[in-house]
């Protein structure tokens, strides 16, 4: 069985005080909270839920937002949902979520709820490919051109301390990102064990020797990460 584990615990440090939780923000009539949980609610493959949060003040806000998506979405009375505190880095918190669910649920999809415009179509695209057995993220391949600055130059003006490199063979990673649970367990553990900071889940599932596939989505899927974002959400939201 699957199961999703759908991440609000992040600290919101680049929001740099603008706004209180960029998760319960407006967007719209709705908030990114409300528009992640409720794509993935329209998802058959997905069986149970674990949220997290950050602190009683915002768990408390979470769930009478949870409560008006139950009202309007049929979908999610079959759901096992699962609250869980996060941690202090976000490895922590996925590994507090993953070890939330009930023994059931053998394979897993972790999503940040700073992205609100994941499709349920893409969720579900992401669920079949992951009981295969498979690690999959969400990935766009890069557009622009991207320079290297060299380790240690402090001019980064200085033609000589940069380089190209070749995009064809770079991603941008998103979310949903997903593989069988027990990978992710082991990856986090070793990822404890050798003290190594992971900021992209498949990071923890490649630790333990395990590639990781690529889906690319054919529309918008921005994470909302600084005031200006909102802007470009409502864009989004209105289309």
């Amino acid at each position: 069985m699957i199961g999703a584990l759908l991440l609000a615990a992040g600290s919101g440090s680049r929001m740099q005080g603008e706004i209180k939780d960029k998760l319960l923000h407006p967007i719209g009539t709705k908030h990114a909270f409300f528009l992640s949980c409720q794509s993935f609610l329209q998802v058959e493959e997905v069986s149970s839920l674990v949220i997290t949060y950050k602190d009683s003040a915002q768990l408390s806000k979470l769930q009478e937002s949870w409560e008006q998506i139950k009202a309007s979405s049929i979908q999610c009375q079959d759901r096992q949902v699962l609250w869980v505190k996060g941690g202090k880095a976000r490895q922590d918190s996925v590994d507090l979520g993953l070890h939330a669910f009930p023994k059931e649920i053998t394979h897993t999809m972790i999503h940040d709820c700073a992205r609100p415009f994941i499709r349920p179509q893409t969720i579900s695209q992401c669920a079949r490919e992951i009981a295969k057995n498979r690690s999959i993220t969400l990935a766009r391949h890069l557009k622009d051109t991207l320079r290297l600055r060299v380790e240690g130059t402090q001019d980064p003006l200085d033609p000589a301390k940069t380089r190209t490199l070749d995009r064809a063979n770079h991603w941008l990673i998103e979310t949903p990102q997903g593989a069988p649970k027990a990978w992710l367990l082991e990856g986090l553990k070793k990822a404890k064990k050798e003290n190594i900071l992971l900021t992209d889940d498949m990071a923890a599932v490649e630790l333990i020797g395990h590639p990781v596939g690529f889906i690319e989505p054919n529309y918008p899927n921005p994470k909302i990460t600084t005031p200006d974002d909102f802007a470009y959400a409502e864009f989004l939201y209105n289309s």
